[in-house]
């Protein structure tokens, strides 16, 4: 169980993340977007409502505070329980929880995150990211806990309808899971053709190779996903995270990380302070300690509740 709760986070962690702005709060929905996550934690904490309370909870998530994440998150879907995003909220927030959990416990989490993803899906049938979640879930879940690949492929089928980029993404994860690896090479290979952005599906194409050890073709791909135009500013974010992660190219990783601190693109998906704390590890294993200490200090500053930069500093100073 811990197993494929932990497998289940880190292939989640890779997917698009997307947010509703809903009735949130300008303000606070500004900060989250520039990762300034100290910042939203004092214009959000005297705030009760839903949406406050949803926000809250996205920024204990984004900060890696599970038990806090699924407490915001379960008081805002209690207030508004009609509300998808909430519900896919919660479900990510209970699956992340679950993977830092003891294995009697984590069960009971997966099944709230099936739960809440699959109520996602039935108040907003459109709703892509959670389509797609429910359809990992399905893909990775035991049978006992709800899973099964033939469920995965029915979400496929009804993205395919709304985003046969993002349809390709979820039938290249079946084949993975069956270790059809050419099958889902081509699939990743075909939602190139279809996305919506395809420097995002070139990314997923990345993370493929380097899950497989093909570290080459892996650099290959966040190359392509540099070079398309009109990409996102958040692609750089991830291709610095791909690199970092394959440890290849460890100089261009943190290129790509600077690029897109100073891009004016900022987005809750890719923190700003999580960018800072990876080009620290990346300056760390490059043997600039200074240069990594300064990064710590700069996630800290925005996220000073981050403990992953903390430990970081603690090495370096």
């Amino acid at each position: 169980m811990k197993f494929f709760c932990a497998k289940f986070a880190i292939i989640f962690a890779a997917l698009f993340v997307l947010v509703s702005a809903g009735t949130a709060d300008t303000a606070a929905t500004q900060l989250l977007s520039m990762g300034r996550m100290d910042d939203a934690l004092l214009a959000l904490n005297s705030r009760g409502d839903a949406e406050s309370l949803n926000q809250l909870s996205r920024v204990y998530y984004a900060m890696e505070q599970w038990d806090e994440a699924v407490r915001y998150g379960e008081r805002a879907v209690q207030l508004d329980s009609g509300d998808a995003m909430y519900h896919l909220w919660l479900a990510r927030e209970y699956g992340r929880k679950a993977a830092d959990s003891s294995p009697l416990t984590a069960a009971g989490l997966a099944r709230k995150a099936r739960n809440e993803f699959e109520r996602a899906v039935q108040l907003d049938p459109t709703n892509i990211p959670a389509r797609v979640d429910l359809a990992q879930y399905y893909t990775e879940a035991p049978a006992i806990m709800g899973g099964g690949l033939d469920k995965a492929r029915s979400q496929a089928a009804q993205v395919q309808k709304l985003d046969p980029g993002m349809a390709h993404l979820i039938l290249a994860r079946v084949a993975e899971k069956e270790k059809q690896y050419d099958a889902a090479e081509t699939e990743l290979r075909a939602g190139i053709k279809d996305a919506r952005n395809p420097a995002d599906m070139w990314l997923q194409l990345a993370a493929f190779y380097r899950q497989r050890g093909r570290f080459d073709e892996m650099q290959t791909a966040v190359q392509e996903a540099i070079a398309q135009p009109n990409k996102r500013a958040e692609s750089y974010f991830d291709a610095g995270k791909e690199l970092y992660l394959g440890g290849r190219n460890l100089p261009g990783a943190v290129q790509y990380l600077q690029s897109y601190l100073s891009s004016g693109g900022l987005v809750e998906s890719a923190p700003a302070f999580r960018a800072h704390y990876i080009i620290g590890e990346l300056n760390q294993k490059l043997g600039n300690n200074g240069a990594a200490a300064s990064e710590y200090h700069a996630s800290l500053a925005l996220a000073s509740g981050y403990e992953p930069a903390k430990k970081a500093l603690s090495h370096v100073q």
